[in-house]
């Protein structure tokens, strides 16, 4: 009895081992796709060298390269990696479209690319794109140069952006750098659940319409630990965005960190449940700030939270400015039909170097619901005398320290130890 029971204890253990051996091992035909693959450096590395990449070939040569690699890496099952090498390789237009075989697909841009420096070499709206891929990383320490330089004083807005995600699913964009683009820098278009970190956005102040990240009808959004210093905004947020959390930035210059503008067309998606934290302004033109454009037909944007926000020498620290235009582009001074509700600045503090630190504009058509000013602590500069707020047509309250003197809730203008009265012109700046 004892020996049959051992012999039964024996055979279970030799099966939960072979059941065990054949789940590690990976199935056949992931592993011949990998290895055949002409050009890869591993089973599932693609070195863009290895399809004739090189630093002294032309643009159009080297984007042809970039796209035979990422075909072949795309075919693989598994999880393949293309490699850019250190080296400077000049890159024309390209697009990085799936689906792919697997579902992981990493670029490993370890050297610099230059885009061509005439806009016109890029026929597409973005210079590089990543189009319906799912779980896609880019990451790799190196840097994507938008030569934008020529194309800054342009008035037209037909510009690439450098890098443009269009229908991604799950990824992550980290440890690279892109600068001086001809437009946005980035831009994420009906794309879910991408993180982007540790990333660099740099342009001169002079570089026209040059957002460091904009999104568009994207969800479930994470932006943490960016540096972003370009001519336009650090971050702007379009219609359609939903479930953002934005923390650590630390932005300047530029035009702040925005949501808007909202209103410019028709049937725009509503804006909802957006999260900016423990970020860091300096010397932007606007701080944290709402716009929509005079006469915007209807949408909404609600449950929107600033907190823990530090401005130094900041224009407008904190802004909600429904008469948006900006060169006096507008065709119509008609209120602003876009809700504006649920907003919530909390724990912004630093020093404005403008008269209205806290412009609260908001439309006659559809006043500003449930806006709420929390321990706001803020300081004029050596520039300006004094500081003061100016609200009209917003509803909400307030609580804790303010300064300056609060132009909204049951208290405005009743709270003696602020650097100003709470009544003013509205002027803004139209960035």
């Amino acid at each position: 009895m004892a020996s049959s029971m051992l012999f039964k204890i024996a055979l279970i253990s030799c099966l939960a081992l072979a059941t065990a051996s054949k789940k590690e091992a990976p199935p056949a035909d992931e592993s011949s796709d990998s290895t055949a693959s002409t050009g890869s450096t591993g089973s599932d590395s693609f070195d863009v060298t290895k399809y004739s990449a090189s630093c002294s070939a032309s643009a159009s040569a080297n984007s042809k390269a970039f796209l035979d690699a990422f075909k072949a890496a795309c075919k693989v099952k598994g999880r393949p990696t293309i490699l850019v090498p250190k080296g400077t390789y000049k890159l024309g237009q390209v697009t990085f479209e799936g689906p792919c075989q697997g579902s992981h697909i990493t670029f490993d841009i370890q050297g610099t690319l230059e885009a061509p420096a005439d806009a016109k070499e890029i026929p597409d709206n973005a210079w590089i794109e990543f189009d319906s891929l799912h779980e896609m990383v880019v990451k790799g320490g190196g840097i994507l140069d938008g030569k934008g330089q020529s194309s800054w004083p342009l008035e037209t807005h037909d510009k690439p952006i450098s890098m443009r995600l269009t229908k991604c699913v799950v990824g992550r964009i980290g440890d690279i750098s892109i600068k001086d683009s001809k437009f946005f820098h980035m831009a994420l278009h009906h794309s879910q659940g991408i993180i982007i970190e540790n990333i660099k956005l740099s342009a001169p102040c002079n570089s026209k319409n040059t957002d460091g990240i904009h999104l568009s009808g994207s969800t479930n959004i994470t932006i943490n630990n960016v540096d972003i210093g370009t001519g336009d905004d650090c971050i702007s947020i379009g219609p359609g965005t939903k479930d953002v959390t934005i923390s650590g930035i630390k932005c300047g210059p530029g035009h702040g960190i925005s949501i808007g503008s909202l209103g410019k067309y028709k049937n725009e998606e509503n804006v909802a449940n957006i999260h900016v934290k423990s970020c860091t302004i300096d010397g932007a033109t606007n701080g944290v700030r709402i716009k929509s454009w005079p006469g915007a037909p209807p949408s909404e944007a609600s449950n929107i939270i600033f907190e823990d926000v530090t401005m130094n020498n900041v224009s407008y620290p904190i802004i909600i400015d429904q008469k948006y235009c900006p060169n006096g582009e507008c065709t119509t001074h008609a209120p602003s039909q876009v809700k504006i509700s649920d907003i919530t600045f909390s724990r912004i503090k630093g020093t404005s170097n403008t008269p209205i630190a806290v412009k609260l504009d908001c439309s006659e058509h559809s006043p500003c619901q449930n806006v709420k000013l929390q321990d706001i602590n803020l300081k004029p500069t050596s520039a300006v005398d004094e500081i003061t707020s100016f609200c009209t047509n917003v509803h909400g309250d307030v609580s804790g320290t303010q300064f300056p003197d609060p132009c909204l809730g049951a208290n405005a203008g009743k709270i003696s130890n602020s650097t100003s009265s709470s009544s003013a012109p509205p002027g803004a700046s139209d960035h």
